[in-house]
């Protein structure tokens, strides 16, 4: 039996931000994961907003680190194209102390958090699942799949999609009506946009709208993406994989880039949850952070930042608990409160630009007539939460 104050269920970028931030407070804990690291995860791997404060936030040297890694690169520049020629051009011009945007796989950002999680208060229990678990006096007790049991005071969920705690400690269903599915491949030799490592996102509407993404990554790579909001590819009956061949094959907008390029490896497909508000993310001696809370952006699906985040508020509300010897439902209550009001809005936004964009015409008239408007206010969003 191991018995610890705090038990993190999963190490990636969430489950990582709750370590390093424990580390920082010298609380003892013990994080479990399924895979041994460093291992690879489906992505877009684009790393922006809450990923540098986080960062940040947790030691100015860990941020410098990240910013001169050899596996990361860096850009000012983007186009999210919403027909074949009108675009919302995301670009940054002014002095900064570093580009808002980053791009490197995840087998490398999360070895790279996990490495900096080495501490004398961090235990990591790597290549175990949690098969069971036990609601005790003052502790839940963790069953792994390993055979060694984990007593915690408090639990913290940063398990995914399909996550344990979620599922069998708050008792929240897995939602696919509230989740995206994408397919994710690597090429190699992709040519590049017409700006410095400029990302290049298309909407394409088959039926309804799917996003397609061309991320830059190191060594003249490219990370290629599509996909959409599952209940709709399953309604429509949408192959990914072939729509994406298609795109890569036929279609004129973005076929000249793949004219020298390899595929590396196959196809790959994972789940986005978007479905913070509607599921429990807090209760007697557990939290859920990142995807296993459901903090995804619904419209432009990033999960890191706002996971990494999390993981920092969770791990500032524990300490306060571990103070206060308070573990129970209704202290950790505000943990929730505190989510809604770094989250919820931009959350809330994301979904209602979603359901809008399923009306074609609308939505590109709606572009057409307040595009000024509109880029403003992403590069205000994105200044404010990222420097």
């Amino acid at each position: 039996m191991v018995k610890t104050d705090v038990c993190i269920v999963g190490s990636g970028p969430s489950g990582a931000a709750v370590s390093l931030m424990l580390s920082k407070h010298k609380i003892h804990h013990v994080v479990i994961d399924k895979s041994e690291f460093p291992r690879d995860k489906t992505c877009g791997d684009g790393l922006i907003l809450h990923t540098f404060d986080a960062l940040q936030s947790v030691n100015p040297k860990l941020l410098e680190s990240f910013l001169s890694h050899p596996k990361f690169i860096s850009t000012a520049y983007a186009k999210f194209y919403t027909g074949r020629k009108q675009y919302i051009d995301v670009s940054f011009e002014y002095d900064k102390p570093f580009d808002p945007v980053f791009y490197g796989k995840r087998i490398d950002f999360d070895a790279f958090l996990v490495e900096n999680c080495v501490s004398p208060y961090a235990q990591q229990m790597f290549g175990a699942t949690v098969v069971d678990f036990e609601e005790c006096e003052d502790t839940i007790r963790l069953k792994l799949s390993n055979g060694i049991d984990v007593s915690a005071k408090c639990v913290v969920g940063a398990d995914g999609f399909h996550s344990f705690v979620s599922r069998k400690i708050a008792g929240n269903p897995i939602d696919f009506s509230r989740c995206s599915t994408f397919v994710s491949a690597y090429f190699k030799d992709v040519k590049p946009a017409s700006r410095h490592h400029e990302a290049e996102i298309r909407m394409v509407y088959k039926d309804m709208p799917l996003f397609f993404y061309i991320f830059p990554l190191p060594n003249g790579q490219a990370n290629v993406s599509l996909g959409g909001l599952t209940s709709e590819i399953q309604k429509y009956r949408i192959d990914l994989k072939k729509e994406v061949a298609s795109l890569i094959e036929k279609g004129g907008f973005v076929n000249y880039r793949f004219e020298d390029a390899q595929q590396i490896g196959n196809w790959r497909g994972g789940n986005i949850p978007c479905n913070f508000g509607h599921l429990k993310v807090s209760g007697n001696r557990f939290l859920l952070v990142g995807d296993a809370a459901g903090l995804a952006n619904a419209f432009y699906k990033e999960g890191v930042g706002t996971g990494m985040k999390s993981g920092l508020i969770a791990a500032d509300l524990i300490v306060k608990a571990l103070e206060n010897d308070d573990f129970s439902e209704e202290f950790f209550s505000q943990y929730e409160r505190a989510l809604e009001s770094e989250f919820g809005k931009l959350l809330k936004y994301s979904r209602l630009i979603l359901k809008i964009s399923k009306k074609r015409r609308i939505f590109n008239g709606f572009i057409f007539l307040f595009k000024p408007v509109i880029e403003r206010k992403i590069r205000s969003i994105i200044n404010k939460r990222t420097y």
